[in-house]
């Protein structure tokens, strides 16, 4: 015999389904594998424009290709540094962040790879209270136009748009 279901039955079971797998998600605190250790940023933050979290946690990685061996997120995704930043201050705002939208975190941030060092992670509070993940004293943004994983399309934008290397080094 066959039962139908109403649309908002099935709704209501898709919205339990998902909240039930963002709980476990986010209530895990395990580090990383493959040797990765975690850090802890300030305060809790969300970019609309940044690629979503997965369910591993903020996660620095590295990419190697002709550019040489640069830090991504658990996606993938190229991040950058802004050379006019002073400090771990950031002064990327508004149309700026529009197409360099920082990388924030919510909770603990984790190194994954024998190049990167965990004691370089750090954060850094925007003027809208978000939490932003710098290594190595430079803040850390994302570009847009940098559509697919391990895509470098922003080094070098502007003279002032750089990767950053494993051991925080800038790579121009």
């Amino acid at each position: 015999m066959l039962r139908r279901i109403s649309v908002r039955t099935l709704g209501f079971g898709v919205s339990l389904a998902a909240v039930t797998l963002m709980a476990v998600a986010c209530g895990s605190s395990t580090p990383a594998a493959s040797g990765g250790t975690t850090t802890t940023p300030a305060a809790p933050a969300t970019t609309a424009s940044a690629p979503a979290s997965t369910g591993a946690g903020t996660v620095i990685k590295t990419a190697t290709g002709t550019a040489g061996i640069w830090l991504t997120d658990q996606t993938g995704k190229t991040l950058y540094i802004y050379t006019k930043d002073t400090g771990t201050t950031s002064v990327c705002y508004g149309a700026c962040a529009t197409a360099w939208p920082p990388f924030t975190a919510s909770g603990a941030v984790t190194v994954n790879g024998a190049l990167l060092d965990a004691s370089l992670i750090g954060s850094t509070t925007r003027t809208d209270g978000t939490t932003q993940v710098t290594y190595g004293g430079h803040p850390l943004y994302y570009y847009v136009k940098d559509t697919a994983a391990n895509q470098i399309t922003g080094q070098g934008v502007g003279g002032v748009w750089y990767l950053l290397g494993p051991k925080a080094n800038i790579m121009k």
